[in-house]
């Protein structure tokens, strides 16, 4: 507990730098500012998380666990990139609706490895729903959505600027991982461009204890481009192409520490493209937007000619090609958006093992309609429903053709000024679970034909409360999923498996000076899997949480363009007989991890110029992140880093 009273010390020590230096002529720091506007207004009532650009660049995250670590109800696993997937309320990311920039996500390619490559650098905004989403987020959101959305060429200009560049280095002392990133945009005659790319290579990196974690150093590429023309009269054309590239020399299984000696060659791709119309600054009965998407995730694991038996080694592709039509009418009362989406996705699994190669095909149309109303003052409503049509061709050769409706609803209610309680419903349709490819690999497995698609009853209620610089937010969720799909490995078959059930609180606290602010976080999640905890065994389903507690305090003296800031993300010891009875470590060890940094912004002429330093792990805590593979009596939990020194430097022209 002494790590933790200095963690506490560390972010009150800011909080009271900024209470007591009011004399300082200072800039504003992250300030939370509340826009009167529809779309805003309904976008708080129904998303849980949402993360800005401008937050993305305070706290400039590297990864998906910098990226979400202000937020403990999404936790991630893994300690490498290779290996990260990220839980929202203890439910694996499978069971979400997961976008980039519209194109969905539903790789599952790999248990043992990440299901998504991305760059929080490139990133302009992400936005988290858990569990309660609204119909126009698209198909199969049985633990909500989670929507990531890259940067273009307006989000990197300054006011007034037409053409821009950036350019940024930056070293890891932990890892001796040197990264280097160059962007170039701007806008001409109603054109927008946009090219960046990110390369960063480096070593495995030391845990706590100065012990090496094998197969975890970083070889990326990364690379963003991006074109749009807008006409005068609004008409807005985007086109895009995202490439992420992870290769490595990993662990034959990329999330657990000691279970053998194999590693394998990793090769992690995704190709993302996009072409989107809008009409920009629309009104009346006239509001559409198309969106097509193509995307594709691939992870290659050549054959090791060592191996006795199936051990990892495949190819295997998933092609994904999808869109919608919508339109958006207004009135006076609010919105209502109505539309059609579709996605086909190809799976694809080159076995080595096998005189036969393993694919499935699944096709999915549906319709929607969500009203976003003010039928009463202070009255927030959003309302909708899908209906899906979803078409299963499994490995097998079974068809499994399946319909099912989706309402929801979301009501928020200003009580007095500042303080909205709000409310929450949806039922949702899921369909047949994509499987996870990679299972393919070790041996052929049948579906039973009795399978039924998998559905959910979300719901939650809580309190806002906006003072000033004050926001307090407290929130009781509640996801329960029946039929969800599972493996009986006795007899190789794919079946409905127990009923999840994830439930818990989320509070938070935030105070906003015009130089600084102080943050707390806290979430309590149980999760079950039939009458147990959900356990790590539980593929592609949920893992146990406990109780989180993030804190965050920044400080910034303008005359002297210099920030200061920290966080900390605290996880509590979480026992559980169950555990202990499927052969798990128990109790899960808690752990305190401090991160620092130190941000000097000076402006040269036009250029504007960053130099950034981070002490991150600062008092090297050896630990495993929550939701990480944990000890057993065959495995040995990835260690997640220890102390290292981050120093970036960019210059934005």
């Amino acid at each position: 507990m002494k790590q933790k009273a200095v963690v506490l010390a560390s972010a009150s020590g800011l909080s009271l730098m900024a209470a007591t230096a009011q004399a300082q002529v200072v800039q504003q720091l992250n300030t939370v500012v509340v826009q009167d506007t529809e779309a805003d207004k309904f976008q708080t009532l129904e998303s849980s998380i949402d993360i800005s650009r401008e937050e993305i660049e305070e706290r400039q995250p590297a990864d998906l666990k910098q990226l979400f670590q202000a937020n403990p109800a999404v936790t991630t696993a893994g300690g490498s990139p290779a290996s990260q997937k990220f839980y929202v309320h203890g439910i694996d990311q499978s069971k979400l609706n997961v976008t980039v920039d519209g194109a969905r996500q539903k790789n599952n390619l790999w248990h043992h490895n990440g299901d998504l490559g991305i760059n929080p650098l490139f990133l302009k905004a992400v936005e988290i729903n858990d569990g309660v989403a609204p119909s126009d987020d698209g198909p199969g959101a049985l633990g909500g959505t989670a929507n990531f959305e890259t940067a273009d060429a307006r989000d990197l200009l300054r006011n007034g600027q037409q053409m821009g560049a950036l350019v940024s280095l930056g070293y890891d002392t932990n890892s001796m991982t040197l990264t280097g990133t160059g962007a170039g945009y701007g806008t001409v005659e109603g054109f927008e461009y946009l090219g960046a790319l990110t390369r960063a290579e480096g070593q495995d990196y030391d845990d706590g204890d100065g012990s090496t974690e094998l197969g975890t150093a970083t070889d990326l590429w990364n690379g963003l481009a991006k074109l749009a023309y807008q006409s005068q009269e609004g008409h807005r054309f985007e086109v895009s192409g995202e490439y992420y590239r992870d290769n490595g020399y990993r662990r034959l299984r990329a999330n657990m520490g000691f279970v053998s000696d194999d590693f394998n060659d990793n090769l992690y791709q995704r190709t993302t493209l996009t072409f989107k119309y809008t009409l920009e600054g629309a009104e009346g009965n006239f509001d559409p937007e198309v969106l097509l998407y193509y995307n594709r995730n691939q992870l290659d694991r050549p054959s090791q000619p060592h191996y006795t038996r199936a051990s990892g080694d495949f190819n295997s592709d998933l092609q994904s090609f999808g869109g919608h039509v919508q339109n958006r009418f207004h009135f006076d009362m609010g919105t209502v958006t109505a539309g059609v989406d579709f996605y086909r996705d190809h799976v694809d699994i080159e076995r080595f093992w096998f005189a036969t190669d393993a694919d499935e095909t699944i096709f999915n149309v549906g319709g929607y309609m969500q009203a976003r109303l003010t039928p009463l003052e202070r009255l927030d409503v959003s309302t909708g429903l899908r209906a899906d049509f979803q078409s299963y061709r499994a490995v097998d050769d079974q068809t499994f053709n399946n319909f099912g409706l989706s309402p929801n609803i979301n009501v928020g209610y200003e009580v007095f000024e500042g303080l909205t309680a709000n409310a929450g419903y949806a039922y949702v349709f899921g369909g047949i679970e994509q499987s996870e490819a990679a299972l393919y690999h070790a041996r052929d497995y049948v579906y039973s034909d009795d399978l039924d698609p998998t559905t959910a009853h979300n719901a939650k209620i809580g309190l806002t409360y906006q003072n000033h610089g004050l926001t307090l937010g407290a929130d009781l969720f509640y996801i329960h999923m029946f039929n969800t799909i599972d493996f009986d490995y006795g007899i190789s078959s794919r079946v409905n498996g127990d009923e999840l059930i994830s439930k818990g609180v989320d509070l938070s606290a935030r105070y906003d000076w015009d130089m600084a602010y102080v943050s707390v976080a806290y979430t309590h999640t149980d999760v079950e899997y039939g009458d147990r905890s959900a356990l790590y065994g539980d593929i592609n389903s949920a893992v146990p949480v406990g109780d989180m507690l993030s804190l965050g305090a920044g400080y910034t003296f303008q005359n002297w363009d210099l920030t200061l800031g920290a966080n900390a993300e605290i996880a509590f010891d979480y026992s559980d007989q169950d555990l202990e009875d499927n052969g798990f470590e128990n109790p899960l060890p808690g752990y305190e991890v401090v991160n620092i940094f130190a941000e000097w912004a000076p402006k040269f002429g036009m250029t504007d110029f960053t130099l950034r330093g981070e002490v991150n792990n600062l008092f090297d805590e050896t630990y495993y992140s929550r939701s990480s593979y944990p000890m057993t009596s065959r495995v040995t939990p990835v260690n997640s880093p220890g102390r290292s020194f981050y120093l970036t430097a960019t210059a934005k022209f």
